[in-house]
């Protein structure tokens, strides 16, 4: 299977970008109501390629950035937890390569999001201690570009 970069596409980035920079500090229900549930599409895959952009620029402000827009993906389309942590391995890993801690990183990212479902989920799995990336399916792996991350499975 091809890394996240190279399979995941980057059509959606605008809107996932015209969105977050819209976006209060505190998101509320309303801001939610404004926005088109088909957003979530674009925002988790920009969420899931931002993650490996971070980990590349050594930068612990888009790996929030790629959190917050998988937060929002989730609040506008929950979707199962599992799946979900899935997908938040990642951040998780890269704030803990990039020397942050992860639990800090998902507690300011969830302090964001709307009270729900989704900001009890980052906020408890960057808590977490025991994440690997092969425990929920995943590897890290060297590209021409850089370091991206690709599912096992």
């Amino acid at each position: 299977m091809k890394p996240n970069l190279a399979r995941i596409p980057g059509d959606g980035d605008r809107l996932a970008e015209a969105i977050l920079a819209r976006a209060p500090r505190r998101i509320d229900q309303s801001f939610l109501d404004s926005l088109d549930p088909a957003a979530s599409l674009a925002l988790g895959r920009y969420g899931v390629r931002l993650v490996t952009i971070a980990l590349r620029e050594n930068s612990v402000d888009l790996l929030r950035r790629s959190l917050l827009a998988t937060g929002l993906a989730d609040c506008l389309q929950p979707d199962d937890d599992r799946d979900v942590m899935v997908g938040l391995a990642l951040p998780w890993i890269v704030a803990q390569q990039l020397g942050a801690s992860p639990a800090a990183v998902f507690a300011v990212v969830a302090d964001n999001l709307p009270d729900g479902p989704s900001a009890r989920l980052v906020k408890t799995f960057g808590a977490r201690e025991d994440i690997t990336l092969a425990a929920f399916g995943w590897e890290l792996v060297a590209t021409t570009d850089g370091p991206d991350f690709r599912p096992l499975y």
